[in-house]
C-alpha cells in the first residue's frame, strides 16, 4: 500500500512538473483549475472504512496517460522549435542538423607540390 502511495505522488508530481514547463509565466500550479481537479479526482478515488473505489489502480492509469501526454506534448512542441523551417538553410546548416560535417574543400587547404 505505501509502495502505490508513493507512485501515486511520482505522477502527481510529474504531472504539475509538466504544467510548470508548460505554461512558466502562469499562475503557480497549485492554482491552476486543471491541477484542483485532479487533485479532487485524487481524494474521490481515496478508499475509506465506508467507501470502496471502482479500482484501485483506475485512477493511477489514468493519471500515467495524461503525464505520458503531457510530456508528448511538450516533446512534440521542442522538435517542432527545432527542426521546423525557418527559412532556407546553407548547406552546412543543414549536415549540422542531421549530424554530418562537410568535408574541407580543396581550395581550403594548402597545396603541397612534390617536386
Amino acid at each position: 500500500m505505501n509502495n502505490s502511495k508513493s507512485l501515486t505522488l511520482a505522477v502527481l508530481r510529474g504531472i504539475s512538473h509538466e504544467l510548470r514547463r508548460a505554461n512558466p509565466k502562469l499562475k503557480p500550479v497549485s492554482q491552476t483549475t486543471a491541477l484542483s481537479y485532479l487533485m479532487n479526482e485524487y481524494r474521490s478515488h481515496q478508499v475509506t472504512e465506508k467507501r470502496i473505489c471502482k479500482n484501485d489502480e483506475e485512477l493511477n492509469m489514468m493519471a500515467k496517460t495524461y503525464l505520458c501526454y503531457l510530456e508528448s506534448l511538450r516533446q512534440n512542441q521542442e522538435l517542432i522549435d527545432r527542426y521546423h523551417s525557418h527559412g532556407e538553410r546553407s548547406v552546412e546548416e543543414t549536415a549540422q542538423l542531421v549530424g554530418f560535417s562537410l568535408p574541407q574543400s580543396s581550395n581550403d587547404k594548402p597545396v603541397d607540390k612534390e617536386t
